[in-house]
């Protein structure tokens, strides 16, 4: 290995890669981005997968094992995170190891990292050596500018993700402000190191999106979207979901982001863990694994901030969301509010997948239209006596 300079790798997931990208190369480093998940990578993961393993691990095993075999002179430190709990995610850094061993790869080792649990005093120390051993000593302002970078990076994407699911359903020219947003993701990938010139691109190309030709409206059905993490962040795992309902007239809006799952998961886990059993309670009020809380406690918050439906997107074969599907049932009648299961695997097709958007988006506008009928009678009703 002292003969090869150390190429990073991480798992692909929506538009962070702009911030990975940014943290490697601000420390000196290359990164080498795994390709969208297409054909390749899902033959390349789920042949080599054990079949009880959820759809994620298919898809990073499958990315890693391609960018390995693309890049064959290169040695990679492969960033996997950690979990805990009843879920299968604890077991995924080792699997990778195995597997890809087996497949004859010696370019690579794993590193692991997890975030600052607490209790604090132990959880920071924790993170740092974690750190360390991830990308060896750095100069603690470099270090902080690197973090500090990628986590605008990551902000930026978001809000620009925002802005377009936003301004999709309201805009005059089909198409028009996906063009705007696409040239703005690149901007900010390629954007000088500074907090400066990220926030001004920032606001400059929200600025962009906002002019772009639309009409405002504020009568549009409200679908929330639920489930687990990384198949509601990534667009290429779960096709483009978001994106497609906003095509159909859709606001939108999905729970779960790489910046409130850091702020709930990392900086506040207490408050956050005693609000999610304050809002689930008497559905579930204990641990289950991965984000199958998460998934009940949102889906009551969406229906009490007014959403008319719910949409629970879920890994075939993931646990926790699983159990979670099962307690959306009872949710859904108690609160009288439509909730849709989707379960993502290799074998989900894209025809039959916008079926059952679209027949859920009718429901849902029917449901509006009613009780639009429903107020207007009362109203006439009223006036008349």
């Amino acid at each position: 290995m002292s003969h090869r300079k150390i190429t990073y790798t991480v798992p692909r997931m929506g538009y962070t890669y702009a911030a990975f990208e940014s943290f490697f190369k601000i420390l000196g480093y290359d990164v080498i981005i795994p390709e969208p998940t297409n054909t390749e990578t899902l033959k390349a993961g789920v042949s080599n997968s054990p079949e009880y393993m959820c759809f994620p691990f298919k898809i990073l095993l499958g990315q890693f094992e391609r960018v390995l075999e693309n890049n064959p002179d290169r040695y990679f430190k492969i960033i996997s995170l950690e979990s805990y709990g009843p879920c299968r995610f604890g077991y995924y850094s080792p699997l990778y190891y195995k597997i890809l061993k087996d497949k004859g790869f010696t370019n690579f080792e794993i590193v692991n990292v997890e975030g600052i649990y607490p209790p604090i005093y132990k959880g920071i120390p924790r993170f740092i050596v974690k750190l360390i051993k991830l990308t060896g000593w750095h100069a603690p302002w470099t270090s902080i500018k690197a973090f500090v970078i990628a986590g605008w990076k990551v902000y930026a994407t978001e809000q620009l993700e925002q802005k377009l699911f936003y301004m999709i359903p309201r805009e005059k020219v089909s198409g028009s402000t996906e063009k705007i947003f696409n040239r703005a993701i690149e901007s900010i990938r390629n954007a000088p190191n500074k907090v400066k010139s990220i926030k001004k691109i920032l606001n400059d190309e929200l600025k962009n999106m906002e002019n772009n030709s639309h009409v405002d409206r504020d009568d549009l059905p409200k679908i929330g979207l639920v489930g687990e993490a990384y198949i509601l962040m990534d667009y290429s795992n779960n096709l483009d979901i978001e994106k497609k309902l906003a095509y159909m007239g859709v606001d939108v809006d999905r729970s779960l982001r790489v910046t409130n799952w850091t702020l709930d998961r990392i900086l506040r886990p207490k408050s956050h863990k005693a609000h999610m059993l304050e809002v689930n309670k008497g559905y579930l009020n204990f641990f289950i694994g991965g984000d199958g809380q998460e998934s009940i406690m949102n889906t009551i918050l969406y229906k009490k901030a007014g959403y008319d439906g719910v949409i629970q997107a879920q890994p075939f074969g993931c646990l926790p969301e699983t159990a979670a599907k099962e307690i959306l049932s009872r949710v859904s009648a108690d609160y009288d509010i439509p909730v849709l299961s989707l379960a993502f695997d290799e074998q989900t097709g894209e025809a039959g997948f916008v079926t059952r958007l679209e027949a859920f988006v009718d429901l849902i506008k029917s449901r509006r239209q009613k009780e639009n009928d429903k107020d207007k009678k009362v109203h006439i009703s009223t006036s008349v006596n």
